[in-house]
């Protein structure tokens, strides 16, 4: 099966539809979430399907006017295995909030760090370096599933994250681009994902339509790196939605 890690379904026109899609589909989505408010509605909305996984989310451009909820989000954190969208974004038009998205995502990092087995869908605008600093301070790495979403930090920080055993989250448009296509290379086939970051990226009519965008996608990887690597991928996707 593959799914797509990072789908925000909340955003959907057609979320009720989808749903239905999805109950009856070969293709499966992380649902990310960007506050927690939202978590425990959207749980119910896809309750019953098994290839839908609801995630915990606090967006770190949300955390500025909404830094009162990293309370609740510990609170259901001790039962939700799917943690995101999570992390940090230092692009000018948050920078000035720095300090509130640092002092909640190393809240969140030593959550998940306690808790243990957690997947985690991270933003890393601008922060890849600080992301992986508080994932490492944290221990978060050593018994969670940490995966990069869009990935569009350094060389070096982008080498940092394979050794410490991340995983990377690919879409269409990193397929187009420079530091995209170089990702691709380099990442191993064991820690490679698929995700569409929807709707932002593009609206789809769908089950069957993500499921086209996938194995795009997928094709897209393989002519880049010069292998097959769509097993790979299926098999990195059946344990991240825990597939048996």
């Amino acid at each position: 099966m593959l799914i797509d890690t990072h789908f925000h379904l909340d955003l959907m026109e057609n979320m009720q539809t989808l749903i239905r899609e999805f109950s009856n589909s070969d293709t499966g989505i992380i649902a990310v979430g960007t506050t927690p408010r939202a978590y425990e509605r959207e749980k119910q909305f896809c309750s019953g399907v098994d290839n839908i996984k609801v995630g915990l989310g606090f967006h770190p451009q949300l955390i500025a006017e909404r830094e009162s909820e990293i309370d609740l989000f510990l609170k259901l954190i001790k039962n939700s295995r799917y943690i995101g969208e999570i992390g940090l974004d230092f692009n000018s038009s948050y920078i000035a909030f720095k300090e509130q998205q640092l002092s909640s995502f190393r809240k969140i990092a030593k959550a998940c760090a306690d808790e243990g087995n957690k997947v985690l869908s991270i933003h890393s605008v601008k922060a890849a370096g600080a992301v992986l600093d508080e994932l490492a301070k944290a221990g978060t790495f050593q018994n969670n599933i940490c995966i990069f979403h869009w990935f569009t930090g350094t060389a070096a920080e982008r080498k940092r994250a394979i050794e410490a055993g991340a995983w990377f989250s690919i879409n269409p448009r990193m397929l187009k681009t420079k530091s995209g296509q170089e990702t691709i290379k380099v990442i191993p086939a064991d820690k490679l994902l698929l995700e569409t970051d929807a709707p932002f990226t593009k609206k789809f009519s769908g089950a069957i339509d993500l499921k086209k965008e996938l194995q795009t996608i997928v094709k897209g990887l393989e002519e880049m790196r010069g292998e097959n690597v769509k097993k790979q991928v299926e098999d990195n996707c059946n344990l991240i939605l825990e597939v048996k």
